[in-house]
């Protein structure tokens, strides 16, 4: 792994709109940069993240450059209907082919149902034996419950016309800090379209180079709170709930 870093195959590729540099990228982690994408999991995996948004309605999910992470189907798992935007094919036919894996803990969900087109569903609601779950987002205060489900779609979210929404909630982790030399704003700009009139935005922006004295603020923070969002790290419980625009950032270093 320390080899592939030092000869750059785990980077992003130069051009972010190229969908088969993507492929080779992904390629490349499962190769070798699978442990990295469990860390990053792990940092960013919030408990009270399905309560908050059980308690304001949300119901539909985006989640933008999803990758391998194990976000979309823990949300699917807590109740939600999540769909999985990459540029990249290859995460939704690494995740089509565990999930068509008879031996996949996800055949032993009541409800559990497959479509043709790789989407799954879990259609039983009702508390679901956490060790058949992902860890990510896991809490005593929100169990996972099913009835939720999970989609797949490849494409560039540059472009509108691709899961245009509304959604409830839309996540991205370490995507958009990529266009920061390119067009962060306009990227930005074409997330935050696809919400709702009560939508939730979730951005996570990871800085590896980062030294002690260098800004730690997330670098949307100014622009999302002149659109009117409330951050969620500067707000009690009862205005997160109440809000009709909520921001929830995440800055992490190392």
């Amino acid at each position: 792994m320390l080899a592939a870093l030092k000869a750059g195959c785990l980077d992003p590729p130069r051009d972010l709109h190229d969908g088969n540099a993507w492929d080779d990228y992904w390629k490349n982690q499962m190769d070798f940069g699978v442990m990295y994408q469990w860390l990053m999991d792990d940092m960013a995996s919030d408990p009270t993240f399905p309560g908050l948004l059980s308690r304001r309605g949300s119901q539909t999910i985006l989640c933008v450059g999803n990758g391998l992470s194990t976000e979309a189907l823990s949300l699917a798992l807590f109740g939600f209907d999540v769909t999985a935007l990459d540029i990249s094919a290859i995460p939704a036919q690494v995740y089509e082919g565990m999930m068509r894996d008879p031996e996949h803990a996800v055949h032993q969900i009541p409800g559990f149902g497959m479509r043709e087109d790789g989407s799954v569903t879990f259609g039983a609601p009702g508390l679901i034996d956490p060790d058949l779950c992902p860890a990510m987002h896991r809490g005593s205060d929100h169990p996972p419950k099913g009835g939720g489900s999970l989609s797949f779609v490849t494409g560039d979210f540059t472009t509108p016309e691709i899961c245009p929404g509304p959604f409830d909630v839309v996540i991205e982790r370490r995507t958009l800090q990529l266009f920061r030399g390119v067009d962060p704003i306009g990227a930005l700009d074409r997330l935050v379209a696809r919400l709702g009139d009560r939508g939730i935005f979730v951005s996570h922006e990871h800085r590896g180079r980062w030294k002690p004295g260098d800004p730690c603020t997330h670098f949307a923070e100014a622009w999302l709170k002149s659109r009117g969002f409330v951050l969620r790290s500067s707000a009690d419980s009862e205005e997160c709930d109440a809000t009709a625009r909520l921001a929830c950032l995440t800055f992490s270093t190392g």
